[in-house]
């Protein structure tokens, strides 16, 4: 595998963690409704505050690896703020936050492989990501479920935080740091 596609697997882990996040929270919904007695309006911003953050993808964004590596790190302290909520409107401040840092990534890492693939490696490059992204939103309520189900809702959240380093780590060393030549 080629550094490029290295680079590849790392962004697609990316985006398997933010698409699986996406949705993994539905299934707790009653655990956190009799935890935190939530009002409608936040029942509705919990629900809501995730998929409306990640339209800051449309905020243009370098593709920087730096971006997306400050992202990564962001996505997983607002996971862990989550986690330790006390009240439903942190909750949702969280959900909020990790949308937010989701778009940041999926723009800079998206910037990234326009830089660095061209031609033909341009479409499997999106392609994989798309398809991971459509198998962890319909897996999400489902790991969500087991997870609240034995554990807590809190863990959902809580695990995004190893899994975000192991991110990190993948795309700092597989994402090329130089410019390919034209």
């Amino acid at each position: 595998m080629t550094g490029r596609w290295q680079m590849v697997a790392a962004l697609t882990l990316c985006v398997a963690i933010f698409s699986v996040n996406w949705t993994v929270l539905n299934a707790a919904g009653s655990i956190i409704t009799a935890e935190f007695s939530p009002t409608p309006a936040t029942e509705v911003m919990l629900a809501y505050a995730y998929p409306v953050a990640l339209l800051g993808v449309l905020i243009p964004v370098k593709g920087r690896l730096s971006v997306l590596l400050w992202g990564l790190a962001g996505f997983g302290l607002v996971s862990a703020a989550g986690a330790f909520a006390v009240t439903g409107g942190m909750l949702v401040a969280g959900r909020f936050g990790q949308g937010l840092a989701s778009a940041i990534v999926l723009r800079a890492g998206f910037e990234l492989a326009r830089t660095h693939l061209r031609g033909t490696t341009w479409w499997p490059a999106v392609a994989i990501p798309a398809v991971v992204t459509l198998v962890g939103l319909n897996a999400g309520p489902v790991i969500g479920g087991i997870i609240a189900q034995y554990a807590s809702f809190r863990w959902i959240l809580l695990l995004c935080v190893p899994l975000t380093v192991v991110a990190v780590v993948a795309a700092a060393l597989f994402t090329p740091r130089a410019r390919p030549a034209p």
